[in-house]
């Protein structure tokens, strides 16, 4: 989306426009399983690292001899950077810190034909994750994939059918709380049932989020970043972006529906999943409704800052929160719900548990007296578990087909937000009324946007629909044919990508059950 408000979004999936897209390549030429490959001539696991801005950084470090949190079995053999100057600085601090040398590539399938390369990370912007992912697996390497998996859902489902066709690689999902054994040991204690049923599922993403800056149109790419290769398979446009200190391409397309889907989508996987993993789901829910908006400040940015979604699973609802805005106007600390700034908190019958963004967890009675401690903090473990995988040649934890369900929960919100329409607070609360723990929430997003000189009596709220989900197609369904049809159109949906980055289509039906 050529950024686009969402009037602009939902008139556009109406008519049913856009460019034409070119067919381009969409298989690469394969190599022998990387199970079948020797490795290094130290035995270990030869590791390209592609996306070296943010996270790529910390993932190339483990591979590196001398490197944080240094990862025993694997070594660094690649990086790959489509801005020339990060790759540039990245080769030359892993080299020096390792004492080795390094290929360097701006194209990432050049690196996927590179023969002494056995296994890819992917660390680069949601939008390019998927793609990037199949191609892999096409070119018989192991894969680690960052979350979320996808942009939209239908390519993150491509993605499981392709780990099922090239069933001889690994593909590991970087949704790193599956390696929390705090985490596993809190949901047998609740399955335990001595907390009782569980009544709700609430995970909460409170992370101060400034404004990015308001431009007066497009911005320059800098000269050293190959920008076809940056857009990959989204649709090509100019940076409409330039904040002071991430510039007009990096980072701040988390913001941009285009690349990424806001904090449910960047930080918001992470607890989605573990309050997914909590519920035992192991699909998509039967419907979807958010609400919310980008409120206290005006810039460039489109996706919300303040976001409310309801995902109404069999066992309990998950209810998912995202604030960008501090506690009140001029403060840098943010809200906490019991405790519990960025994480989840499971509520039973007879107590709740809370489970921190490290992993970590507490379980209380309804009185808020501790009953237990779980603190061993083992995420760090993740990344190591991607090598004992490889090598065991079976993935245990880290498994592509949630990760795929926990991050099409993201889109699925985003896309009832897209679709819906502003209404006043009043009209909302009425709206929302007979629902115990949407009207509480609600409740409390008004006093946090009050706290924030917000005037919640004229400032409207985008309220999306409550749109039902065929599981089976994973897809939307239901009598409002106008709004229906709107939401199987977005891009958040199903985007096929565009000329020599289209989506490999490795399943178009129904939903394969394994």
């Amino acid at each position: 989306m050529n950024n686009w408000t969402r009037k602009d979004f939902l008139k556009a999936s109406l008519v049913g426009g856009g460019a034409a897209l070119v067919a381009g390549s969409s298989r690469l030429h394969a190599q022998a399983p990387a199970a079948a490959r020797s490795g290094s001539a130290n035995g270990g696991i030869r590791v390209g690292v592609v996306g070296l801005n943010q996270q790529g950084n910390g993932h190339m470090m483990n591979y590196v001899p001398n490197g944080r949190g240094k990862v025993a079995g694997a070594i660094l053999a690649a990086v790959c950077d489509c801005d020339s100057a990060v790759l540039a600085k990245r080769k030359g601090e892993a080299e020096k810190t390792g004492n080795i040398k390094v290929a360097g590539y701006t194209d990432y399938r050049k690196m996927l034909e590179d023969k002494n390369v056995d296994a890819v990370v992917i660390a680069t912007p949601n939008h390019q994750h998927s793609l990037m992912a199949i191609w892999a697996l096409q070119a018989g390497k192991d894969v680690y994939v960052e979350k979320p998996l996808s942009h939209n859902v239908w390519e993150g489902r491509q993605v499981v059918e392709a780990s099922k066709k090239y069933s001889k690689n690994i593909i590991f999902a970087g949704t790193q709380n599956r390696s929390s054994e705090d985490i596993a040991e809190a949901i047998a204690y609740v399955r335990s049932g001595k907390l009782g049923k569980i009544k709700y599922a609430r995970g909460l993403c409170y992370k101060q989020r400034d404004s990015i800056g308001k431009t007066t149109g497009d911005q320059k790419v800098p000269e050293s970043i190959n920008y076809d290769l940056w857009t990959g398979p989204a649709d090509m446009v100019q940076p409409h972006r330039n904040s002071p200190k991430y510039g007009p391409v990096h980072y701040d397309w988390h913001w941009f529906w285009n690349y990424g889907g806001g904090d449910i989508t960047n930080q918001g996987i992470h607890q989605m999943d573990v309050a997914r993993w909590f519920l035992g789901e192991k699909g998509l829910p039967p419907s979807v409704m958010s609400f919310g908006g980008r409120f206290g400040y005006l810039d460039d940015a489109e996706t919300p800052n303040t976001l409310v979604s309801v995902f109404n699973y069999a066992a309990a609802p998950l209810i998912f929160e995202v604030r960008g805005l501090p506690q009140k106007t001029g403060m840098r600390a943010m809200d906490a719900l019991r405790g519990t700034r960025v994480g989840v908190i499971v509520q039973c019958e007879n107590g709740y548990v809370t489970i921190s963004e490290a992993g970590t967890c507490n379980i209380f009675d309804n009185d808020n007296k501790r009953l237990s401690q779980l603190n061993k903090n083992t995420l760090g473990a993740h990344r190591p578990n991607f090598v004992k995988a490889m090598n065991a040649r079976k993935v245990t934890i880290g498994d592509v087909t949630e990760c795929h369900y926990s991050s099409a929960l993201c889109h699925l919100g985003n896309v009832s937000y897209l679709v819906g329409a502003e209404k006043t607070n009043a009209a909302l609360a009425e709206a929302i009324k007979a629902n115990e723990v949407t009207k509480e929430t609600f409740g409390r997003v008004l006093e946090h946007l009050k706290a924030n000189d917000v005037n919640t009596g004229t400032t409207k709220t985008v309220v999306g629909p409550l749109l039902a989900i065929d599981a089976k197609t994973e897809t939307f369904v239901g009598s409002d044919k106008t709004i229906v049809a709107a939401a199987n159109k977005s891009a958040l949906l199903k985007r096929e990508g565009r000329g020599a980055f289209k989506i490999p289509v490795m399943q178009s039906g129904a939903v394969a059950r394994s």
